[in-house]
């Protein structure tokens, strides 16, 4: 991903998956079960992009900060696009 600066990452795997390591240091780890409860954590001044481990929980994780959040940020789902970062 160019300039992950420009966002806030939103990794949602469970913490078994992210104990094995992650794949953006300044991502906050928020697995999926828990992120309805904790969305209010994320900072909302930037786009927020949202990661799981082969792009399929992502879309989940996304409707659902799109719904807590109520468009005070652009969420965006990094889908399966998360797979050709793990193979870089």
């Amino acid at each position: 991903m160019a300039a992950p600066d420009t966002f806030t990452i939103v990794d949602i795997r469970n913490e078994s998956e992210t104990k094995a390591g992650k794949f953006f240091k300044q991502a906050i780890s928020i697995p999926l079960p828990e992120l309805r409860e904790r969305a209010k954590e994320i900072p909302v001044d930037k786009p927020i992009v949202v990661h799981c481990a082969g792009g399929y929980r992502s879309a989940a994780g996304s409707s659902i900060l799109e719904a807590v959040l109520d468009t005070k940020a652009e969420v965006l789902d990094m889908s399966e696009a998360v797979n050709e970062l793990k193979k870089s």
